[in-house]
């Protein structure tokens, strides 16, 4: 009899070990990817706009102005162009060379680029300020949870501990 009850009481507490085991540790939480879909990409990336026309490019070309000179010139306009790799060739043909049709395409991959990383900062700053609010209300409930007091309390009776005298002053007992 002594024996079996010694093996129920073995069994129980590995039972109940395995059970706390089981529930103390939680699975880790898969990584949540904000992701960017194409219509947001496209209301992102601002609409190539162009005051200096390509061909206003083409004449500029034609009266024998460098690549430099012409480059300077989109800068300075703040011009941007979408080009398809088939108008880029029937560009081409027609006469702008290829250093400002590389120009014109790495400064429209630069503006996509931009306005992408402007996107991910803000939401990485959005995130950011809800990290601090999760924090700063989880440290306030920490300071509720220990502190009966902490915003003015149960009052003078009804509270858990009864009766409150008035030397407590409403501040709790860590400032007793």
């Amino acid at each position: 009899m002594m024996k079996r009850v010694n093996l129920l009481l073995i069994l129980g507490v590995a039972l109940v070990i395995s059970s706390l085991g089981g529930c103390a540790t939680q699975p880790p939480q898969p990584v949540q990817i904000d992701r960017i879909s194409p219509e947001q990409l496209a209301a992102l990336v601002p609409p190539a706009q162009s005051t200096l026309s390509l061909q206003e490019i083409v004449s500029m070309r034609k009266q024998g102005k460098p690549d430099s000179e012409i480059i300077e010139a989109i800068k300075q306009s703040q011009s941007r162009y979408a080009l398809s790799a088939s108008e880029v060739l029937e560009w081409h043909q027609k006469g702008i060379s290829k250093g400002v049709l590389d120009y014109m395409q790495q400064a429209n991959a630069l503006a996509t680029q931009n306005a992408i990383a402007d996107e991910i900062n803000k939401r990485e700053k959005a995130r950011a300020e809800a990290e601090v609010k999760l924090k700063r209300e989880r440290d306030m409930a920490r300071l509720r949870s220990m502190d009966p007091w902490f915003y003015g309390g149960p009052g003078f009776y009804g509270g858990p501990w009864g009766y409150r005298p008035y030397w407590g002053g409403g501040m709790g007992w860590r400032y007793w």
